[in-house]
């Protein structure tokens, strides 16, 4: 393989990486950490919610970024972590609360 096609095959490869990103969605920005306690006594379980991101290069952030971007579509306001993993050879996996809290 010559010089050329190398980088271009390089260039490709990392462009396909990039295109696993998961952006986040409008009504993130309003979404925040609660805690155990602010649930107890303000929020609202909207469910759970289980992401996985197999391949890219920031696999952690873009499973939290899907799960995000679920609790703004389901209409929350607030995320309690359950879970997170991450295996080099597996990808990323979040576990999520969805909350809908009076903040």
């Amino acid at each position: 393989m010559h010089t050329t096609q190398r980088i271009l095959f390089l260039a490709a490869a990392l462009a396909g990486l990039s295109a696993c990103a998961t952006a986040l969605e409008p009504g993130t920005e309003k979404i925040k950490v609660v805690t155990t306690q602010q649930i107890e006594h303000s929020c609202v379980s909207l469910g759970m919610i289980s992401t996985e991101q197999k391949l890219g290069t920031n696999r952690p952030a873009n499973a939290m970024n899907k799960a995000m971007n679920e609790i703004a579509r389901r209409g929350g306001n607030g995320v309690h972590v359950i879970a997170n993993n991450y295996d080099w050879a597996e990808g990323a996996t979040v576990t999520v609360q969805a909350l809908r809290c009076e903040l």
